[in-house]
């Protein structure tokens, strides 16, 4: 005997049909033909949607997957805002899991950048950065991906929300990344990244980038 699920749909009453899902127990005698599950164009046919499918499709959509993460990652950051003069810093950095904003994605690299003016803000999902003359690297491995970058920009404004992003400015980025939300080159601020649901696309050194869900 086949288990029985009740699926309770809106717009459907009691006299729906019910949907036979087997079990693991379910025995086969030699007249069963067909398998108790409808297939998707059956399913759909009757105003139903598969599940299945559903997740498979879900499972490709990396890009989600990358933004879903990043705002995790940042969804209870309090206010703060940054400015600074003449600036140089380099070195390496590793961060481990820890349930705080901006440490929920794990991960190791290095940077090295010197410029003149520089300042920030940030809250929640939400960044702004503006920046004067500065060159710098970093090279960079997460949970999302890989990148390796060197930069050199007369001047740069950019903003991120969510998904997102926008930046204006004169630069020559050099690089390239490789992660869930896609492959991406950079030669002298001009280049690609594409990914599976988002395009960005940079000419020396302005960029606009979103990710469709």
């Amino acid at each position: 005997m086949s288990a029985k699920l009740q699926v309770s749909h809106q717009g459907h009453d009691e006299s729906d049909e019910d949907c036979d899902m087997p079990t693991n127990e379910h025995e086969h005698s030699g007249n069963d033909l067909e398998s108790d599950i409808p297939s998707t164009k059956q399913r759909q046919n009757k105003g139903e949607i598969d599940e299945i499918t559903i997740t498979e499709s879900r499972a490709q959509d990396t890009s989600l997957v990358k933004e879903v993460i990043g705002m995790y990652n940042t969804y209870d950051r309090e206010a703060d805002a940054t400015a600074e003069g003449i600036y140089a810093k380099q070195g390496s950095y590793a961060s481990s899991y820890e349930d705080k904003p901006g440490k929920r994605n794990p991960k190791y690299g290095y940077k090295a950048e010197a410029g003149y003016g520089r300042i920030g803000a940030a809250y929640s999902v939400f960044e702004a950065e503006a920046r004067g003359p500065n060159a710098g690297v970093k090279a960079e491995a997460s949970l999302t991906g890989v990148e390796a970058m060197a930069r050199a920009e007369v001047f740069a404004a950019e903003g991120k929300a969510g998904p997102v992003a926008v930046k204006v400015g004169l630069g020559f980025d050099t690089g390239a990344s490789v992660g869930v939300d896609g492959v991406g080159l950079k030669v002298l601020g001009t280049g690609a990244k594409i990914g599976l649901t988002n395009v960005s696309v940079s000419v020396l050194g302005s960029e606009v980038s979103c990710s469709v869900m």
